[in-house]
């Protein structure tokens, strides 16, 4: 054997052994089972061997995370999120979670190295922890538990912003039906504390739970104190339960009783607030405009939508809507409308008033309409 002969040979072998070595390694390293010093295939290494123009990242290089994400305990009848991150590539074969949690498998759907999914937890899931495993071609990729809670039975809440439930508060009422064999799109919630019966609609907010029913309706501005009782009606008007919720007006020493109000300040629209000087009494011509401004560090329930600043020289009833914008930060919570002088009234100085607190609180400015 010649000397450049022997040396092709001596490279041929080296190349070789490289690959194998490389081969061993990167299967041990994919299969979590597998043997550094015992390398194997499994089924799922030969279906990926045999369709290398199609799904060569099938099985995924390194160790893929798995989060089943759940509202707390998941109830029978809940959504879970079920998210595979750190893939290399899109996977061409199926990606399926499984779960003794789930009625079936869960195909997830992948882009750009991340797979995910919505799945259920079936109405007839045990109340333990369950076992979550992702597939790809037939392999297990990952793993993660689900834990699931018993069932409940249907729920009434009513949950209102402040301690203790003022006229004209709004009421967050929440109907929770989610148990086997419950059904129905919409309910409605009727009592002598609203002004007409509610209906309560799928709360689109709450992605957990799909039987979650809800509204805000304010309760009646002028309601007396008392305990009233809210009811719940099927779509066919049939009563499923009902709970109870105590209203109290505010009272002397309340923060809410009288507030902190003051207004109502006019000043002309062209000019602005911020530039205007804060006067209780304005020069305006017939036809003209005028801005008027109410504060209130401490409104009453409701107040926001009843506000109004009357006046015999308005054209009508000016509404004060909530003052939300940005020129209001650090400011009292206020309240602003621009309003029309009437065109055929005389000459003269008119009031502008502003009642709030339920009658409790009732302040004045002044328009100086003048012909010109």
């Amino acid at each position: 054997m010649n000397w450049s002969r022997l040396m092709g040979v001596l490279a041929a072998g080296l190349v070789l052994g490289g690959c194998s070595t490389s081969a061993s390694t990167t299967e041990a390293a994919q299969s979590p089972t597998a043997s550094a010093h015992h390398p194997h295939k499994t089924d799922a290494h030969h279906t990926a061997d045999h369709g290398n123009g199609k799904s060569g990242c099938t099985i995924p290089a390194g160790k893929p995370t798995l989060f089943v994400d759940s509202d707390s305990d998941a109830r029978p009848g809940q959504r879970v999120r079920i998210d595979l991150n750190d893939l290399k590539c899109d996977p061409a074969d199926p990606v399926v979670a499984r779960s003794s949690a789930f009625s079936g498998p869960v195909r997830l759907s992948c882009r750009d190295g991340s797979c995910e999914a919505t799945a259920s937890v079936s109405m007839t899931a045990e109340p333990r922890s369950h076992p979550v495993s992702v597939t790809i071609a037939g392999r297990t990729v990952a793993r993660d538990k689900i834990r699931v809670g018993r069932s409940k039975r249907p729920s009434l809440e009513l949950n209102q912003a402040e301690r203790v439930a003022r006229p004209g508060a709004s009421v967050w009422v929440v109907f929770d039906d989610l148990y086997p064999g419950e059904r129905g799109t919409h309910f409605t919630v009727r009592s002598a504390a609203l002004p007409r019966p509610v209906r309560l609609t799928h709360d689109a907010s709450e992605f957990y739970n799909p039987r979650t029913f809800a509204a805000r309706p304010a309760l009646k501005p002028g309601l007396a104190d008392g305990t009233y009782t809210f009811e719940v009606l099927s779509p066919h008007g049939r009563h499923l339960m009902k709970k109870r919720l105590t209203v109290r007006a505010s009272r002397p020493g309340d923060p809410d009783y009288l507030g902190k109000a003051y207004g109502p300040d006019l000043y002309d629209p062209g000019v602005g607030y911020a530039d205007s000087p804060h006067k209780h009494s304005l020069r305006v011509a017939r036809g003209g405009k005028v801005e008027v401004m109410w504060h209130d560090m401490t409104p009453d329930p409701g107040e926001e939508t009843r506000l109004t600043a009357t006046s015999p020289a308005f054209t009508h009833v000016l509404h004060l809507r909530s003052d939300d914008s940005k020129s209001a930060d650090g400011d009292n919570p206020r309240f602003v409308d621009t309003a029309t002088i009437r065109t055929d009234i005389k000459p003269g100085r008119y009031p502008v008033t502003v009642v709030a607190h339920h009658g409790r609180v009732k302040k004045v400015g002044y328009v100086i309409v003048t012909a010109r």
